[in-house]
């Protein structure tokens, strides 16, 4: 603004020196010497309009590339060899990452596609409600945990059911800058992930190749975003053995193996996340 005001002053004394220089001055001399003044002036303007232009794209751009998002998560997890799924009560979500922008001037003076790589992507989630997917077979209701357990007035699990993932992402990204600090975008990234899990006695882990599809509005260096991801694999598992057979187990026969049992169970992780955005 200050570059500009100077400009404008310079420009005003130029035309007011010419003006007078052409009442005063003699043949064609000082009508050049205005034409040449003019250009100057023109040559100044265009230079600080560069510089005002340069200083904002490096506002908008670069100096928001890197972004830390917080934001809360609404999951689902299924269980496609127990046909078991459960919801979760509550989540949170942590990524921290930058764009790589591949072009430096903006498409049309306002569109950049990127590439998105977030490096760092936490993922915790609280399961509250289990419900079975059996189609239904003429028992209705019967099926439903909280009566199949007709033994104990509520089904309550024992250690409560969570998952936690640590991933990393990476994609391409479309960035639009319609007017000033505002952009808008969208993104498609690929995100591999170690998940550990722990439902009720039993104890999951599993690497989740997931997929996040989602889109932001930013303005400065605030952003509101939402995000859609989805993955499944086969998991590994472990839980106590707690069975009781009868048997009597001579001592010398015992083995530390007994009371541990593996598996494994093959499911799949629907998310949709809103979060906030702090760009820098």
């Amino acid at each position: 603004m200050k570059k500009f005001f100077g400009v404008f002053v310079l420009a005003a004394f130029v035309v007011c020196g010419g003006a007078r220089a052409q009442f005063v001055g003699e043949g064609n001399g000082s009508s050049d010497q205005v034409d040449s003044l003019k250009q100057v002036v023109e040559t100044l303007s265009n230079q600080v309009q560069e510089t005002e232009e340069t200083d904002l794209n490096q506002k908008i751009w670069k100096d928001r590339a890197k972004y830390f998002n917080i934001g809360f998560v609404k999951q689902s997890l299924t269980s496609k060899d127990d046909d078991v799924k459960y919801k979760s009560s509550m989540g949170v979500n942590m990524t921290w990452g930058k764009t790589y922008y591949l072009h430096k001037k903006p498409l049309w003076n306002m569109v950049k596609i990127g590439l998105d790589w977030s490096w760092v992507d936490f993922n915790y989630v609280k399961y509250s409600s289990v419900e079975e997917t059996y189609e239904d077979d003429g028992f209705g209701d019967w099926m439903d945990y909280g009566d199949y357990y007709s033994g104990e007035e509520d089904f309550d699990l024992d250690f409560g059911c969570h998952q936690l993932e640590y991933g990393m992402q990476i994609g391409p990204s479309i960035t639009v800058n319609p007017i000033k600090q505002l952009k808008v975008s969208t993104y498609f990234r690929f995100q591999p992930s170690m998940s550990i899990m722990l439902l009720d006695d039993e104890a999951y882990y599993g690497f989740v190749p997931f997929f996040n599809f989602g889109a932001a509005v930013a303005w400065n260096a605030i952003s509101i975003g939402v995000e859609g991801r989805w993955g499944g694999t086969k998991y590994d598992g472990v839980s106590v053995d707690d069975e009781e057979d009868g048997a009597y187990v001579e001592e010398e026969d015992f083995e530390a193996s007994d009371l541990v049992d593996t598996f494994t169970q093959r499911m799949r992780t629907k998310s949709f996340r809103v979060y906030i955005s702090f760009r820098f």
